[in-house]
């Protein structure tokens, strides 16, 4: 017969071996359908329109809509309406907003290349914003919407732009919409 201890050490072994394999071994209990559901609607988002207009908002929303997507390499959209007013003609020349949407348009791409994504750029020409950000979505067939927003100050507080209002009534996807908090 063995030492005494070298029978203690070989019975704890023995035991602690069992207590792993036992775990191991466990089965999880059983996501409830709904859990099954949300984890599958997320994961099911393959193209992510994000809308950008100049500032922080936009910016955030695209760096929102990178970590959405990352993990199920979804393709991102990005998207800058010029609103021509109705007195001008849509194709009348806007050299200045035109710039001003590249230049969003290129701060936005930066920050999707930098999370690995290649993204689709468009800009356009449009007599509303919203109008154009649903029929940009329609015709791509997009998953979801991601929008970066401020606040607005109007007489009876605080509330949000009507091109956010329109595209959250009326978009057939889902819409996330980031607010920044005031200073951030």
């Amino acid at each position: 017969m063995g030492h005494p201890l070298g029978v203690a050490i070989a019975f704890s072994f023995v035991v602690i071996l069992l207590v792993v394999i036992t775990w191991m071994l466990r089965l999880p209990k059983p996501a409830p359908p709904e859990v099954v559901k949300a984890i599958y609607s997320v994961e099911a988002v393959r193209r992510i329109l994000v809308p950008i207009i100049e500032g922080v908002y936009s910016e955030r929303a695209v760096e929102l809509a990178c970590r959405l997507g990352e993990r199920q390499n979804a393709h991102i959209i990005l998207l800058h309406v010029i609103e021509v007013p109705y007195t001008v003609p849509l194709d009348a020349p806007l050299p200045e907003l035109e710039k001003k949407g590249k230049k969003a348009l290129e701060t936005a791409s930066f920050i999707a290349l930098q999370h690995g994504f290649k993204p689709e750029v468009h800009l356009i020409r449009h007599r509303s914003a919203s109008e154009g950000i649903l029929s940009l979505a329609k015709q791509s067939a997009v998953d979801q919407i991601v929008m970066g927003i401020g606040l607005k100050k109007t007489s009876y507080g605080e509330g949000i732009g009507r091109t956010v209002r329109e595209v959250l009534r009326r978009a057939n996807c889902e819409v996330i919409i980031s607010k920044i908090p005031v200073g951030g």
